[in-house]
């Protein structure tokens, strides 16, 4: 992708995000947290055609929003959530984060965002095996500032206390049930105290009751800490408790709000 922004532009965008101001800031606390314009995701494939994932998505997020994103396999879920939590960039259009045009930033300052301001909640857990609940949660904080570094053990009791798994805390995930499992990964996206949260399929791995249970928790903490809640899913359950609604089809996101839940898949290519 050609950027449209010169080097001393996007010099100037690293300088202001790694002092802390953002180049956008107008101190409105109404201003989204996230914000797609116009955004598009394609990749060239072997032949040289263009495979587009992505058309023109339009998205506003702010804090303590929860929003949920429907549609079924294959309808360009994930790699939304690959910009939305600065793991990719658009191919067209622009995304703003706090204000700050995200592509102007270097790979390296995107991920010191990332890691400060998203936490990420995925489907299959994703702990590390042979370490402790404690060792996963802390993770994130091996990567943090000299402050939370050294406190990161104490921050990790803290939020495993949270979920409820204090007295699992030196316990290995193939001793945990995957409720369990799932608490440890909601802790260790929760540590550094994310603004935004992004939910993969959250419930995917597990039964129903459980990922009720799970549900609730990650509804709560989210609306404790103000942070905004996106959940991914084609579950209608889970993005039933979401205040608005999404859905993804074909690379095309439209609203949701005010249709029946059940009928939200309903027409969404299969």
């Amino acid at each position: 992708m050609t950027s449209i922004f010169t080097h001393d532009d996007e010099d100037i965008a690293n300088e202001e995000y790694l002092a802390g101001e953002s180049p956008a800031d107008n101190n409105d606390d109404s201003a989204p947290l996230v914000d797609l314009r116009n955004v598009t995701r394609s990749v060239v494939l072997a032949d040289d055609q263009q495979l587009h994932i992505l058309r023109g998505v339009d998205l506003q997020i702010r804090v303590g929003d929860h929003t949920a994103i429907v549609g079924r396999s294959g309808c360009g879920k994930s790699t939304l959530l690959n910009i939305l939590g600065l793991l990719d960039v658009p191919s067209s259009g622009q995304m703003l984060f706090d204000g700050t045009p995200v592509e102007r930033l270097r790979s390296n300052t995107r991920a010191k965002l990332r890691g400060s301001s998203i936490g990420f909640v995925f489907q299959q857990f994703n702990l590390l095996p042979g370490r402790t609940a404690l060792e996963n949660v802390v993770t994130p904080l091996l990567y943090a500032g000299r402050k939370e570094f050294w406190r990161r053990n104490t921050l990790g009791m803290e939020i495993l206390d949270r979920v409820g798994l204090a007295a699992r805390a030196g316990t290995q995930p193939h001793m945990l049930s995957g409720g369990e499992q799932q608490r440890v990964a909601i802790a260790r996206a929760l540590v550094r105290r994310p603004r935004l949260i992004l939910a993969d399929e959250p419930t995917g791995a597990l039964d129903v009751e459980t990922g009720q249970a799970v549900m609730d928790l990650l509804d709560t903490i989210a609306t404790e800490s103000g942070a905004a809640l996106v959940t991914i899913t084609h579950d209608l359950n889970v993005a039933a408790r979401a205040r608005t609604r999404y859905r993804l089809d074909a690379g095309v996101l439209s609203s949701s709000d005010g249709m029946p839940v059940n009928d939200v898949l309903m027409g969404v290519s299969a």
